[in-house]
């Protein structure tokens, strides 16, 4: 199993759900109102007057096919609006409770 953290602007989060739905994956747990700032560039997202954007994340635990396709899909929607801020981590996952 892969474990993946998607962090992406609260801007992004119907489109993301809705691509996890698309890619039939049922199981995540959904991060609101998060701050900080991308390593590479891009504004921060601390919810202040002056950083005024926040930050979502969504964690879920997939099969390595559904991870290779959801990281594809996810590679395309960052090309189309990177100006958003989207990023994915993906791990390897033994899972010890079912």
């Amino acid at each position: 199993m892969k474990g993946i953290m998607i962090v992406f602007n609260q801007a992004l989060s119907e489109e993301i759900v809705e691509l996890l739905d698309e890619l039939e994956i049922r199981g995540f747990t959904k991060l609101n109102d998060l701050q900080g700032r991308g390593s590479n560039r891009g504004e921060p997202r601390m919810g202040t007057h002056t950083w005024p954007a926040l930050n979502n994340a969504i964690m879920s635990v997939v099969t390595p096919d559904k991870a290779e396709k959801l990281n594809s899909r996810l590679n395309e929607m960052n090309k189309v609006s990177e100006e958003q801020g989207l990023k994915a981590f993906s791990w390897d996952v033994a899972v010890a409770v079912e």
